[in-house]
C-alpha cells in the first residue's frame, strides 16, 4: 500500500497543465524517439526506495540525460553513480513516460533496479554539488515526492521487487 500523495503546488498544478506525462507499462521502447531520460526507482536489499535531492530541488528518483553514443543500460549506471554513488546488480525496464508539450512529444525510460554498492556519497559532477540521499520505506515514497504520475510507475516497480523477492 502506497501513501497519500501529497497535494500539488502552484507551480506543479501549471506545469501539469500544459504538458502531460502519459504512462505506458512495458519494455518495449526501442521504436521511441527521442529518449531524453533514464530513471532507477533503486531498491536495497531490504525493499526500501532510493530518493535524491539536489541542492534547492525536491526529492525525486535517480537518473538523467543519455549522452551522445551512450546507451540507456550506460546512461542509468552513470547516472546512478554520479546523483547516488550506488552500483546496481539487476535492472528491469517497467515502463516509460510519454511526455506530450503541444506539438512536441519526449519519452522519459523507467528501471526497476537492486542496488548492489552503496558508496559514500561524492560531487555530482553536474552540479558540482552533494546531493542528499535516503532510504524510504515504500509506503512512505510519497511522503517525499510529490509528484503524482509517479503511483503507477511506482506500482509497477514495486510489484517487481517482490517478484525478485519469492
Amino acid at each position: 500500500m502506497l501513501g497519500k500523495v501529497n497535494k500539488k503546488s502552484n507551480k506543479e498544478s501549471l506545469i501539469q497543465s500544459t504538458v502531460k506525462f502519459i504512462w505506458h507499462k512495458g519494455t518495449k521502447f526501442q521504436h521511441l524517439r527521442p529518449i531524453t531520460q533514464v530513471y532507477g526507482v533503486c531498491f536495497d536489499r531490504s525493499g526500501r526506495i532510493l530518493i535524491i535531492r539536489e541542492p534547492n530541488k525536491l526529492w525525486n528518483i535517480p537518473g538523467g540525460k543519455p549522452e551522445i553514443h551512450e546507451t540507456v543500460i550506460q546512461a542509468l549506471k552513470r547516472e546512478l553513480r554520479e546523483e547516488a554513488d550506488v552500483t546496481i546488480s539487476d535492472k528491469q525496464m517497467i515502463g516509460y513516460f510519454e511526455v506530450v508539450s503541444g506539438h512536441s512529444t519526449i519519452y522519459q525510460l523507467r528501471y526497476a533496479c537492486l542496488i548492489e554498492t552503496i558508496r559514500d556519497q561524492s560531487l555530482d559532477p553536474t552540479s558540482n554539488a552533494t546531493n542528499e540521499r535516503k532510504f524510504v520505506k515504500q509506503k512512505d515514497f510519497f511522503d517525499f515526492v510529490n509528484i503524482a504520475d509517479y503511483k503507477p510507475m511506482i506500482e509497477e516497480a514495486i510489484k517487481w521487487f517482490k517478484r525478485r523477492q519469492s
